[in-house]
């Protein structure tokens, strides 16, 4: 087919969509020169067109004459004048729009973590109010202070170190630094540092070593998390022999009692729950009187009533108030009756008699 057989819109660069604006479409325009053409003409020497392939601008040399000629490069985006092809370049800046390694393809790293940052911008996970995440992010722990008084190294109880050993010593169970090869001395002795860093015995839980002998500590009866005696908030500061048993009464802040704080995963003062009145007794029947459990009443009984197990009892004198009819009523064996507005009670046992009901009344018989 000869040069001049070809569409014009193809040579130009342009198509009937306004010019070559799909991204990755590739147009080529190849000149190939023949020695003779499929209808036998004389051959033409060709000039070279550049192919749009990728928003990039590929030569195709098919003389070697150097005589290139580079088509539009196609950004996807009509820019500078509005008309693609032809030379133009699309996309105002003239420059293809580039997506750089790793973009979008930030991989978040939250193996072994319940918290902190997860490498991308965004976390693994919270920790509750009252609690800090580990430096490693593999826990929530309530804030921690450093026990590292009197000591070189070991741990400091928060999870790091008290301080490291230098060459040829040995961190021993004293958190001291002590000489490799050091010889013990527990002569004597139960318990307590046998000079190399190590204990010479240890003592039961609870229990502390004076002087290398066990002696009852004074938190011997109070547990890692404390514990509550009524109103009363009972823990132990510090360890060992330095050990000190703290109370504080919860009840001297303003609506907290002593209790379990799922938060901080120990005894504490929490703030006290709302009260629910109790005003019925283990059988199910209503009480009369008496407390409520939420310092208020569960009634009031009548002048010279008293309300010992939460009914109301008549005493003899009180007025009846109503609550003793003309037929009285009965108290185990104790016959008790209205007499002239007042309270009376004949305990029917003192006459080997019992309280019944008899010709519509309560009597002793």
């Amino acid at each position: 087919m000869h040069p001049r057989s070809l569409r014009p819109e193809l040579i130009s660069g342009q198509t009937n969509s306004g010019g070559l604006a799909h991204r990755g479409r590739i147009v080529a325009l190849v000149l190939v020169a023949a020695a003779t053409g499929a209808c036998g003409e004389e051959s033409q020497p060709a000039k070279d067109v550049a192919a749009t392939v990728d928003d990039s601008v590929v030569l195709a040399d098919t003389n070697g004459a150097g005589d290139d000629v580079a088509a539009g490069v196609d950004t996807g985006a009509v820019g500078g004048d509005g008309a693609a092809g032809s030379g133009d370049v699309a996309g105002g800046d003239g420059f293809p729009d580039i997506t750089w390694p790793g973009d979008g393809t930030c991989q978040a790293d939250c193996v072994g973590k319940v918290c902190g940052p997860d490498g991308c911008g965004s976390v693994c996970g919270y920790c509750l109010s009252g609690q800090f995440c580990a430096e490693d992010g593999s826990e929530c722990t309530t804030f921690c202070k450093k026990q590292c008084d009197g000591k070189k190294c070991g741990p400091d109880g928060c999870g790091g170190k008290c301080g490291l050993c230098q060459d040829k010593f040995h961190c021993g169970q004293d958190s001291l630094c002590h000489a490799d090869g050091c010889v013990p001395v527990c002569e004597g002795i139960v318990c307590g540092d046998d000079g190399c860093g190590k204990d010479c015995g240890k003592c039961a839980t609870g229990d502390v070593c004076a002087e290398g002998e066990c002696k009852p500590g004074p938190c011997k009866d109070i547990p890692s998390q404390g514990k509550c005696v009524g109103t009363l908030l009972e823990s132990c500061a510090g360890s060992g022999i330095s050990a000190e048993k703290q109370v504080f009464d919860c009840a001297s802040k303003a609506g907290k009692v002593c209790g379990w704080d799922p938060v901080a995963g120990a005894n504490g003062c929490i703030d006290k729950p709302p009260c629910k009145p109790v005003c019925t007794n283990a059988d199910g029947k209503k009480l009369e009187c008496g407390d409520d459990s939420c310092e208020g009443s569960c009634g009031t009984c009548p002048s010279g009533w008293a309300c010992p197990t939460g009914f109301c009892t008549p005493a003899a004198g009180a007025d009846c108030a109503g609550l003793v009819t003309p037929q009285g009523k009965c108290a185990g064996d104790l016959w008790i009756f209205c007499n002239s507005g007042k309270v009376s009670m004949i305990d029917c046992a003192a006459y080997a008699k019992k309280c019944v009901w008899s010709a519509n009344k309560f009597v002793c018989e």
